[in-house]
Order: structure tokens, then C-alpha cells, then sequence
């Protein structure tokens, strides 16, 4: 910012309801006592700068004498001030009749005094605290930060600073020895910018630093990045003030111990596999194959399970022949042909014996070698972990839905006892005798805008409060909570939002779910529209065509930029998202899921047409639903 420009903001700010109140009236008896009772120092001065009315704060801040009124003038009595920017801005308060903000140091009292000055009828009126302690307690947390940085700097782990915006705020010397290799300053720069590589599907760095950063939890992890470190770290994230620290150190050369170490218990684990007692009775599925296209030599019970064949069905059976999906791409099968181990290879397919269920499984291949050295059969041991994996997708976005319930539920509780506070307080001020008539019109706004505050605070506790058991509630009442929630940002978007509702009927469901969902649509809708546009809302009465049931659709609908085709393919699978670092692509994945617990529908259309373009989703929920569970 220029010098001068953040005086002149300052300067040109609306002033507040009491400095209104000091420019437009004289020191009656009723304001004499109000200003009294003020914390802050309250002085006015005549245009011959003499000081004609002292607060008993200002009295005090100030070291003022019953006969310093009216008698001396202000530079009489503060000669320290004489000459200094504090004469220049107050003379321009005077002189130009603008108000103006200002922190200075008064050396005669050794205090630092916070000022606000507004010219008045009858000269100047200065409004100013002593905030000499806040001074010191800066100083001495400068001086607390400055002896953590010399820890910092001796210590053998790397340790950074982020703040808010994931940009370096400080890097200790051992975090510059293993991050600036290329003598890149890392200051100022982004996490995300600066380190690509961190940035993937499944990654723990994004995972774990957002939940440090958002939800304020210490996390703790290893991960591995390519170049140009090609090694491990072990990072602990700790929550700061305005960010996160991280404490991090290389591990590489102990990870690859831990690698040699599994190397070695894998092949003590291949010379055993040839075992037939070990084949028939793991508990895990195990089979071998041939090299050259892959076909079934011997099988073990658990296997056969798994795939659904018998054991003497499978032997001579190509892989492909079983499974949909390829299991081992052909550059695997290059690898382990030749002799490499391919080892915790996660995957997702369809069984041919049971088509339309996707299951998932995790495999190692490993070589059997002959006398010679050369791979003669190729062994798998196949674990599957289809409800582990549901399990553990289901788990996380529990733990989240919970956090950011919580998180909602606090804060709105919170805010209603200073808002009542706030409120109370509005209403004695307007019984104030001697307020001008457009104070109390600016009151009677403020307290106008509290109610509404108030009531958003209320939808939104009410939002993420857990139910037990399902509740009826109309296609209104679930829609325009999510608005109200949402009102003033469609209002600071350009969005115009139309809601109609051509039905009353009550819905049985789970009241905040369904919210959630109809949140997210929303969301998205306004995520669509960036540049303003038309958001609407529908809600009329419906017949699911597949069932027959009885209930009611509500129509969301956007005149935003439209859905690829691609992305439309994959726009309910978990973890797809368009929003980069601002998505975790998730919200329609669980919307569906809340949907067809509900014994509902979810569909869209969308178009990016010159013309016609935007985004419609559908949700039906059936009046009643006797098979809903908490």
C-alpha cells in the first residue's frame, strides 16, 4: 500500500455511533455521565486548543488537573508532543475537518496511547486508550519468538512455517539444507507450487495437512517424493496460530533397511509357497501360474472361494478368463517375468462368476525360480478387502461429518449469548435520552441485523444436529434453511435465486441429511455461476416411474458453465472432483449414498451450450419410508 493511503482510509472511515454523537452535541449533564462510564479517554479541544472537557478516563490516561480545563493549551500541557507527527495529524484534523486514526509513544509518561481524533463543532474531540500493556506483551512475545528461533536452528529436524494461505513464512537452517537444494528461496512461496508432487489422490501430505490446518489436530506421517529427493520423511504437522509448523526429517536410509528386511522375509515366504499343506489351508487365496500367458497351475480352497470355482475348473484357465478387469497389466507381467516381485497391488474388478458386484483385492506376485536362476512359475496370494475398503471410506467420512458437526454446533451456540448480549445493550442505548433521531434509526438497523444473524446462527446448529429417528417436514422448510444459510453470498455472487414450491406434503426422513444434500447441490450450483447468474429452486409433487411410491421432487437448477461429458461419467464416484485443493470429491458420492438410503433418486442433466447451458438436479424422496434407519 503507499504511504499515506491506509491514514487516508482511516481518516474517511464512517465514524461510530458515539463519535457521531460527540460531533452533534454539546456536553450535556445525560453525555457527561454516559462518557464518564466509557473505558476509553474522552478530551475536546476549542479551535484555540485549549482542552475543555476531560472524561474521568481521560482524566486519568492523560494526568489532568481541574485547572488544566479551559486554561493552557494542549501543547502548553504536553510540550513533548510539540513538533511531532502527532501536532501535524492532529492540526489536520482541525484544520481539513476529516478524521484521522494514530498509535504513538508519549515519552514523559512512558505510555503508548492509541487515537482517534474527529473534529467537532467547537474544535476537536480526541477518543484514546492506553495500550502501553499490549505494547510490552508484543515485546515480550518478539522476544519469546526470537529464543525459539535460536532453538530452532540448532535442532537436526527441518522446521517450517505455514500460514493460512499453505506460503513459507520461516524455514530453520536444516529445513533450507533439505528443501532449497536448488537454492530456490523458499519464502513467500506455496507449499502446493513449490511441491507438486504432494499433491495426489490418496496423498498423506494433503490429507493430513488440511486436517492440521482445518480442524486443528496435531498429525503425525511418513511418505515418500520423487525427485528431486527420490526418499522418505517423517513429518509431524502442530496447528499455529495463523497456520501450521512442521518438524520433519529424512528417513530414507531407515526405510531402506525396513526394504531390505521385507525383501528378505518375502523370499523365506516364496520358498515356502510350493508347499501344498501351506496352499490348501492359508487363509488367504493362493494360486500359481505360468509365465507366458498367465494360466492357472495350482489353486489353493480359499481362492476357489473367492473366484467361485471349483479347483479343477480353474487349472488351465487364463486370469482373464476369471476376473473383468485386467489383474497384472502387461507391463507387470514383463517385471515378474523376469524375476521382479510386484507386492501390495490394490484393485477394484468384476468376478465373471458374479457380474455387476465390484470387489476389491490386494495381490503379490512373486517368481519361483528353478536350479538355474530362471523364473519357471509365477505364485499369488490374493487377500480380499472389499468390506475393509467400504469400512474404511465409510469411517473417514464419518469421523469428518462428525468434526465439521461439531465444529457448526459450538460456534452457533456460542455466538447466540453475545448476540442476545449485543442485543440487550442496543436497546438500552435507544432509551438514551438525547440521541439524535438518525442514531436511533442506525440502532434500530443494527438490531434489525442481529435477529438475522441470530436466526442463521439457530438453522445453522439446527443443521448439523444429529437426529435419532426420522421426522416429517415439508420441501419448503428443507430448502429455504439452505438458502437463509446461504443468503448472503448469493447476494455478494449476483445470484438471483426464484423459489417456488407447488406442494405441502410432509416428507418422513432424516431431516438434517437431507439438508446436507440439498447443501451440496446448492454449493455446487453457486460453485457454477462465479460471474452471478439464476439459481432455481423447485419442489412439486411426484411418482417414482420404477416403484411407484408416492413423494416429491425437488428440482435444482443453475444457468452456471455446464458439466463436461467426461465429467458427468464420473461425477458420483468418490473422490473425483473439479475444485482441485478446494474439493475433496466427495459431497455427491455421500448425497447418493443419503439419497438411496432414503429409497430416493438423484439425477442430472447439464448442458454447455452457447446458449443453453447450466446444470438441473433432480431428488425424489418418497413420502414415506417404513425401512429408514439412524
Amino acid at each position: 500500500m503507499e504511504p499515506g493511503v491506509e491514514d487516508k482510509q482511516k481518516s474517511e472511515a464512517r465514524p461510530s455511533a458515539l463519535e457521531q454523537a460527540v460531533m452533534a452535541a454539546d456536553v450535556t449533564a445525560d453525555l457527561r455521565w454516559v462518557l464518564d462510564k466509557l473505558p476509553d479517554g474522552v478530551l475536546f479541544m476549542d479551535w484555540e486548543w485549549r482542552i475543555t472537557y476531560a472524561n474521568e478516563q481521560g482524566r486519568k490516561i492523560s494526568r489532568l488537573h481541574p485547572g488544566d480545563l479551559n486554561g493552557p493549551t494542549h501543547w502548553e500541557l504536553f510540550p513533548a508532543s510539540v513538533g511531532t507527527e502527532q501536532e501535524q495529524r492532529y492540526r489536520r484534523v482541525m484544520e481539513q475537518r476529516v478524521m484521522d486514526e494514530l498509535e504513538f509513544f508519549y515519552p514523559p509518561f512512558q505510555i503508548w496511547i492509541h487515537l482517534r481524533a474527529v473534529p467537532i463543532s467547537s474544535g476537536i474531540a480526541l477518543i484514546f486508550s492506553d495500550v502501553t500493556e499490549l505494547h510490552h506483551a508484543q515485546a515480550e512475545a518478539a522476544k519469546l519468538t526470537a529464543q525459539l528461533q535460536q532453538v530452532f536452528e540448532a535442532t537436526s529436524d527441518g522446521v517450517s512455517v505455514l500460514n493460512r494461505e499453505w506460503r513459507y513464512t520461516y524455514l530453520n537452517r536444516r529445513a533450507k539444507e533439505i528443501l532449497e537444494q536448488d537454492g530456490m528461496d523458499l519464502l513467500g512461496q506455496s507449499l502446493w507450487n513449490i511441491f507438486p508432487k504432494t499433491v495426489y489422490e490418496g496423498s498423506p501430505f494433503v490429507e493430513n495437512f488440511y486436517r492440521t490446518m482445518n480442524d486443528r489436530v496435531p498429525t503425525t506421517f511418513e511418505a515418500y517424493y520423487p525427485e528431486p529427493f527420490n526418499g522418505w520423511f517423517r513429518l509431524e504437522v502442530q496447528p499455529a496460530a495463523d497456520g501450521v509448523v512442521l518438524f520433519f526429517r529424512d528417513i530414507t536410509r531407515s526405510k531402506q533397511a525396513e526394504a531390505a528386511l521385507l525383501a528378505e522375509k518375502a523370499e523365506t515366504e516364496r520358498q515356502k509357497a510350493e508347499l501344498e499343506a501351506v496352499y490348501r489351508t492359508a487363509p488367504v487365496g493362493l494360486a500359481l501360474f505360468e509365465t507366458k500367458e498367465f494360466r492357472y497351475l495350482r489353486v489353493n480352497d480359499r481362492q476357489s472361494e473367492v473366484v467361485g470355482i471349483p479347483p479343477e475348473e480353474l487349472i488351465g484357465k487364463r486370469i482373464e478368463d476369471v476376473v473383468v478387469a485386467p489383474a497384472v497389466p502387461n507391463l507387470f507381467r514383463e517385471r515378474v517375468a523376469k524375476g521382479e516381485t510386484i507386492r501390495d497391488m490394490l484393485y477394484e474388478t468384476e468376478l465373471r462368476t458374479r457380474p455387476g458386484e465390484l470387489r476389491s483385492f490386494n495381490v503379490n506376485y512373486s517368481p519361483i525360480m528353478d536350479e538355474t536362476g530362471e523364473v519357471r512359475a509365477i505364485s499369488a496370494a490374493v487377500l480380499e478387502v472389499t468390506q475393509l475398503r467400504r469400512a474404511e471410506k465409510a469411517l473417514v467420512q464419518s469421523e469428518k461429518l462428525a468434526a465439521v458437526g461439531r465444529l457448526a454446533s459450538s460456534i452457533s451456540h456460542e455466538i447466540n449469548n453475545p448476540l442476545e448480549a449485543v442485543t440487550n445493550l442496543l436497546y438500552l442505548v435507544q432509551g438514551v435520552g438525547g440521541l439524535p433521531e438518525e442514531a436511533r434509526s442506525y440502532l434500530s438497523l443494527a438490531q434489525d441485523e442481529l435477529v438475522r444473524v441470530s436466526q442463521i446462527a439457530t438453522q445453522t446448529l439446527r443443521f448439523h444436529r444429529q437426529a435419532n429417528k426420522p421426522s416429517r417436514v415439508t420441501a419448503a422448510q428443507l430448502v429455504d434453511a439452505v438458502l437463509n444459510l446461504f443468503a448472503g453470498r448469493l447476494l455478494n455472487s449476483g445470484i438471483h435465486v426464484e423459489a417456488g414450491y407447488s406442494t405441502a406434503v410432509p416428507i418422513l426422513c432424516f431431516e438434517n441429511d437431507i439438508r446436507q444434500v440439498l447443501n451440496n447441490l446448492i454449493s455446487n450450483a453457486m460453485d457454477a455461476m462465479r460471474t452471478g447468474g439464476r439459481l432455481f429452486v423447485r419442489a412439486h409433487d411426484a411418482v417414482n416411474p420404477d416403484t411407484g411410491e408416492v413423494g416429491v421432487r425437488i428440482t435444482v437448477a443453475d444457468t452456471g458453465t455446464g458439466m463436461a461429458s467426461h465429467t458427468q461419467r464420473r461425477l458420483f464416484e468418490p473422490f473425483f472432483t473439479t475444485k482441485d485443493l478446494n474439493g475433496n470429491g466427495l459431497g455427491l458420492w455421500i448425497s447418493r449414498q443419503i439419497v438411496e438410503r432414503h429409497r430416493g433418486r438423484l439425477t442430472f442433466r447439464s448442458a454447455q451450450g452457447l446458449e443453453l447451458h447450466g446444470t438441473v438436479f433432480a431428488l425424489f424422496l418418497p413420502c414415506e419410508s417404513s425401512e429408514l434407519q439412524p
